[in-house]
């Protein structure tokens, strides 16, 4: 159950219309097969988005979507660094429901 960690960078200013970029694509991205958590946050400077995919197999899926591509042909323009990306597995600790991203 891969979990992924992005750190997207907008340009100063930017911040608000990369968000609603990726907003408009976040309930297309829950109905994809294997979407278990698809969630935007911020830091007033930074978007950080988190997933949990069933399989590893989901998430390639996923980053060959048209929702996908379009996102990021949207915000290209609006960055002003590509994104940090970490992909990782779980390591579960402690009581099942807190040691894990649900």
């Amino acid at each position: 159950m891969p979990v992924v960690i992005a750190r997207v960078h907008p340009k100063p200013g930017r911040l608000q219309e990369v968000l609603d970029v990726y907003a408009e694509a976040v309930p297309h991205v829950h109905e994809e097969p294997g979407c278990e958590l698809f969630a935007l946050h911020t830091d007033q400077t930074s978007i950080f988005v988190v997933e949990r995919w069933t399989t590893g197999e989901d998430l390639a899926v996923h980053s060959a979507t048209p929702t996908f591509a379009r996102t990021r042909a949207r915000v290209e323009g609006l960055l002003g660094a590509p994104a940090d990306v970490w992909v990782l597995d779980a390591f579960p600790s402690g009581d099942p429901l807190k040691g894990v991203i649900q």
